[in-house]
C-alpha cells in the first residue's frame, strides 16, 4: 500500500521518522535462482493480474485454495492483494487510504491498517505470494488519482502446501528503522522479501539505485530537505514492489542493472 509517487517527498517531509533507507550493493554475479521454471509454475496455482483505466483484471482465481501463488503483474502499476476485517468494507478502505494526501490524516490511515491484511503484489514483473488462510480476497492499486479495489475473489481451505522458490537473498523490514538481510544480490535473480511480526506497520521495498557511495543519511537529508533543497542522488533504475502486513512474506524476482541501491519504504 505504497504512498502515490507524486506524494512521497511531500509524505517524507512531513514524516521523516517514517522514511527508512539503507545502502545495497547490486552486484555483476549472476543469480543462482533463476525464474520459476514451467515444471514450478506448474506445481504452484498462476494468477495474472493488471491495472487498467476501467479496474483491475485478474486471472486465476476460480478453485482457488489458501498457500502459496506465482503471480504475474502485466503492465507498470503496482497491484496488490489485501482482506478486510468483518465491518470494514473496500469503500472504508479507498475512503481512508485517499486521506492520506501531502497532509496525512494519520488516523485514517491507522485505520486503513488495523482492519485489513495485505499479502502482498508487485508492479510489471513475477511474485510469489501466499493467501493465508480460506476468505474473501481483493486486489487493489494505488496511483496518483487514488487508490482502487478491484472485484473480491474466494480463496478456499486449506491451505495449500507447496516448496518455496529458491531465493538469492533475502531484504527484512524489521522494528524501528532498519533493514535486515543481503548487503549484496545478483543483478539479476529472486528475494524474499520479510517484513517481521513485531515491525508495527505494514511495509514495502523501493529498491532504488543511487549514485555509488551514497549513504543512508544523504538520501535522507535529499528527501527531508524540502523543495529547495539539493536533489536525491538517484539514478534512473528502481523496483517497487507489494505491501505486506506485519508477519508476511513474498518473493521477488528482479532484473536490475550492477550498482548500489537503497532499500526505502515511506510508511
Amino acid at each position: 500500500m505504497h504512498v502515490p509517487t507524486g506524494l512521497r517527498r511531500a509524505v517524507a517531509v512531513v514524516c521523516a521518522t517514517a522514511l527508512a533507507s539503507s545502502p545495497v550493493l547490486v552486484s555483476h554475479t549472476t543469480a543462482g535462482a533463476s525464474g520459476p521454471t514451467t515444471s514450478a509454475r506448474a506445481a504452484m496455482p498462476h494468477l495474472t493480474a493488471k491495472a487498467t483505466k476501467r479496474g483491475i483484471n485478474v486471472k486465476g482465481t476460480n478453485g482457488l485454495r489458501a498457500g502459496r501463488v506465482h503471480l504475474t503483474v502485466k503492465g507498470p502499476a503496482t497491484v496488490e492483494f489485501v482482506t478486510f476485517d468483518a465491518g470494514y468494507t473496500s469503500d472504508d478502505f479507498v475512503s481512508d487510504v485517499n486521506k492520506c494526501a501531502a497532509k496525512c490524516n494519520v488516523k485514517a490511515l491507522r485505520r486503513a491498517i488495523d482492519n485489513t491484511t495485505i499479502i502482498g503484489g508487485t508492479s510489471g514483473g513475477d511474485a510469489t505470494i501466499v493467501f493465508p488462510r480460506a476468505g474473501t480476497y481483493a486486489p487493489f492499486t494505488i496511483g496518483e488519482r487514488g487508490a482502487v479495489v478491484g472485484r473480491s475473489f474466494e480463496v478456499g481451505g486449506p491451505p495449500r502446501k507447496s516448496k518455496a522458490p529458491k531465493v538469492d537473498g533475502s531484504i527484512i523490514a524489521k522494528k524501528g528503522l532498519s533493514w535486515g538481510g543481503a548487503s549484496t544480490l545478483p543483478a539479476d535473480g529472486r528475494f524474499e522479501f520479510k517484513n517481521r511480526g513485531n515491525a508495527g506497520v505494514p511495509h514495502f521495498v523501493q529498491l532504488q539505485q543511487v549514485v555509488a557511495g551514497t549513504t543512508a543519511d544523504q538520501v535522507l537529508a535529499a528527501l527531508t530537505a524540502g523543495e529547495d533543497g539539493p536533489p536525491p542522488p538517484f539514478l534512473e533504475a528502481s523496483l517497487l514492489t507489494g505491501t505486506l502486513s506485519p508477519g508476511r512474506s513474498m518473493t521477488v524476482d528482479y532484473d536490475l542493472p550492477p550498482g548500489h541501491y537503497a532499500v526505502m519504504c515511506f510508511f
